[in-house]
């Protein structure tokens, strides 16, 4: 049996505090796979993807999946981070409630009783703030995130029994922003969206907090023989400039100069669109000309690469976990923590 009562503070990893060095693995449960990252972070904060391992969910158990990357020796010796995929939380854009900070989660729990597709006492709940404009009338805003608690539960126990050293969870928009204050770009405002098989996560950032996270829906068609690529290229590009647009007038931030797309089969068409919608800079993402790769780390293959970014966007987070429930807008870290033991 495990223990649901999950969500405390554990011992702190400084990251760079006290070592030169530290390495970090980020893993990211996909819908047909487990994609693993590793990276060590310097103490100058430069960091090195140091691995990349993958294992098939299709034809194999989760635990045999898991087993596969023990195995490989990624999970050595490094924390853990595990990202879950989209079908197992949900997120909500909401104003923040007007309550003392120890009473927030408590407070969403209530605010989302209606909208949640389980009991909201099977839920576990948390939140990150949104950064806005300091001279901004707007009121204050945050994203919360729900997961049913046996779902998350169940997404860490493999690799808890496979005594992998898991230190959060996490979800994917929180590991966007963790790549995207890694790439170039003004610092004000900038921009990422992910691209999977089915959908497309937006991410915006000012000065490294989290201004914006929305998933756009992408036709599972796109590059069959019935589905133009133009049209629903064009598509995602009005969901981009609508949700830039909305960001700039509701947060009053400076507005957003650089977007980064991708990795994509199409990633290509969806910037060029992208770029003709917005009239913004729209750069493709080549994770291994913007981030330092060790010389052996292999390439993912294209139905994987999407899921690349996650991982390794998890394994760049280095706040302390219990940032979000402490701080002012500027925290960038949710404080789920999953150190879930056999009771």
């Amino acid at each position: 049996m495990l223990q649901t009562n999950w969500l405390r503070v554990l011992p702190w990893r400084s990251l760079g505090r006290g070592r030169t060095t530290s390495e970090q693995v980020g893993v990211y449960r996909t819908s047909t796979s487990l994609i693993a990252a590793r990276v060590r972070i310097d103490g100058d904060a430069a960091c090195s993807v140091e691995r990349l391992e993958t294992a098939d969910l299709r034809s194999q158990r989760e635990q045999a999946a898991v087993a596969q990357l023990v195995a490989s020796g990624i999970l050595s010796n490094a924390a853990v981070n595990l990202v879950l995929g989209p079908e197992h939380y949900n997120t909500y854009p909401l104003p923040a409630p007007s309550v003392p900070p120890a009473e927030m989660r408590e407070a969403l729990r209530w605010k989302l009783r209606d909208v949640l597709p389980y009991a909201p006492e099977d839920a576990v709940i948390d939140f990150v703030r949104l950064a806005r404009a300091a001279d901004s009338n707007a009121a204050e805003s945050l994203l919360a995130v729900a997961a049913q608690r046996r779902s998350v539960a169940q997404a860490v126990a493999p690799l808890l029994a496979a005594g992998a050293d898991v230190q959060a969870v996490d979800i994917a928009e929180m590991a966007q922003r963790n790549l995207l204050v890694r790439l170039p770009g003004a610092e004000e405002g900038r921009a990422l969206l992910g691209l999977d098989e089915s959908s497309a996560l937006l991410t915006v950032v000012h000065q490294g907090a989290l201004c914006l996270a929305r998933r756009i829906q992408i036709p599972r068609s796109l590059g069959a023989e019935d589905e133009e690529p133009e049209h629903v290229a064009a598509r995602i590009a009005t969901q981009v400039q609508r949700s830039l647009e909305v960001i700039e007038r509701q947060s009053g931030l400076a507005p957003v100069r650089t977007v980064w797309i991708g990795p994509h089969p199409y990633c290509a068409l969806i910037a060029r669109c992208t770029a003709e919608q917005t009239g913004l800079e729209c750069l493709q993402l080549d994770l291994q000309q913007e981030l330092r790769f060790a010389a052996t780390v292999a390439e993912l293959p294209p139905e994987l690469a999407g899921g690349a970014p996650i991982a390794i966007g998890a394994a760049l987070r280095t706040e302390h976990p219990a940032a979000a429930s402490r701080t002012a807008p500027e925290s960038s870290a949710l404080s789920w923590l999953s150190k879930l033991k056999a009771a």
